[in-house]
């Protein structure tokens, strides 16, 4: 088992750049284990949907990748016993007056196995690979626009709960990470519950699904204010009915 890399220093690093502007990181890799870990780092495109989708592509396989503007070293290392290793990434932005929003793309960092001896006869060998994608995410400075669509609304049960879900799509050219609530009225138009979903991060393109628990409330039928709140300024909104039921 290989389950023993840790990234010490954060899943997503994002930076806010200009055109021609060089930006320098590092990821910090620690192994936890009492033996020596092989590690290799690799670049993929990276790309989610509200369904559950997803995929990890060839790098620049997305119109916004940033793929090509990154070089880090090394793609190969060997973290000692309970040590620490770096991998060290380079982002040469183009000067293109075009360039606008959000680029990303993920440097993948996954341990590998070591050989291992050939078992008996019928034997079964499980070996678990951990693996990480690290998000490098470019915002070429205030540029581009923000909008945010919903879609997919409905109410599950999970584990004998009832969820609210709904999916939100980013159909704008900056990454946005929305903070997504309903404010539930009764019949007689009073608030009866704000419930918030935690906060995720949805790049250009792509979508995700939030949940939102409404276990507590009683049985009835409800209008429902959705919001999906970026900031200040940049908030979307939705009204929708509910009828919460026993079956």
């Amino acid at each position: 088992m290989i389950a023993n890399v840790v990234i010490n220093n954060g899943l997503s690093h994002i930076h806010t750049v200009e055109g021609g502007q060089i930006i320098k990181g590092k990821i910090e890799i620690l192994n936890t284990d009492n033996k020596p870990q092989a590690v290799k780092i690799y670049q993929r495109d990276y790309h989610f949907d509200y369904k559950g989708q997803v995929s990890y592509d060839e790098p620049n396989s997305n119109k916004r990748s940033n793929a090509a503007w990154i070089d880090f070293s090394p793609s190969y290392l060997e973290v000692e016993a309970k040590g620490e290793a770096v991998v060290l990434y380079e982002i040469k932005i183009p000067a293109d007056a075009d360039l606008s929003g959000t680029y990303w793309s993920v440097l993948m960092v996954e341990g590998i196995s070591s050989i291992t001896p050939e078992l008996p006869e019928g034997g079964v060998n499980i070996s678990t690979i951990m693996r990480y994608a690290i998000q490098l995410a470019t915002n070429i400075g205030e540029t581009g626009t923000n909008n945010l669509e919903f879609v997919d609304a409905k109410l599950d049960k999970i584990d004998g709960n009832t969820v609210g879900s709904i999916g939100v799509v980013n159909s704008g050219e900056r990454l946005l990470t929305p903070e997504v609530s309903i404010e539930l009225f009764n019949e007689a138009g009073q608030s009866v519950s704000i419930v918030k979903a935690t906060k995720k991060k949805i790049y250009p393109g792509t979508s995700t699904r939030f949940y939102l628990d409404l276990i507590d409330l009683p049985k009835g039928n409800y209008e429902a204010v959705i919001l999906a709140d970026c900031s200040e300024e940049d908030i979307f909104g939705l009204n929708l009915s509910l009828s919460l039921r026993d079956d």
